[in-house]
This record gives C-alpha cells, structure tokens and sequence, in this order.
C-alpha cells in the first residue's frame, strides 16, 4: 500500500458538520477502492485539508473522491519519515 496524500480546499470555512457528511459519503467509495483513511489536517482557518491515506495508488484515491462526488485539488503519493529518537 502506498501512503497518499489528499488536498482540499474550500471557499467557506469548512464546518465539522460538512466534515463528518463528507466523510460519510467517501467511507463507501474508499472502501471500494482498497483505500484507508490515516488522518486529516486542518488549517487554522478551515479552508484548507490536508488528508492521509493509506491507499493502492494516488489514482485510486482520485477515484473514490470522484464516486463519492467529493472535490480535490492534488492527489499524490508521498513517503513517510519520521523524527529520530536521541538518548
């Protein structure tokens, strides 16, 4: 599985209400399509998301948006690295 990435944006703040319907909506869709939902970030003025995937391939996150007739602006693939621990 591939970790993809989902960007968003909105002209309006987006409210958690709107979240969670969308969300609802895409459950299905991402299902379908082999992909998992990792987590969502937010900017502070809600006009923007960020949201992690894991996912067969970027395409396959295009496609359960466009099912779930949800908008984007990129979908891509990313790598994960995280911050080294010091003793």
């Amino acid at each position: 599985m591939a970790r993809v990435i989902c960007e968003q944006s909105f002209e309006t703040p987006l409210s958690d209400e709107q979240y969670a319907a969308d969300s609802a909506r895409a459950d299905r869709c991402l299902e379908l399509h082999g992909a998992k939902w990792v987590r969502s970030y937010f900017s502070t003025d809600r006009k923007r998301m960020i949201c992690e995937f894991e996912a067969p391939d970027a395409e396959a996150l295009r496609s359960s948006y466009r099912s779930a007739g949800l908008k984007f602006d990129r979908v891509w693939t990313a790598e994960v690295f995280t911050a080294a621990k010091t003793s």
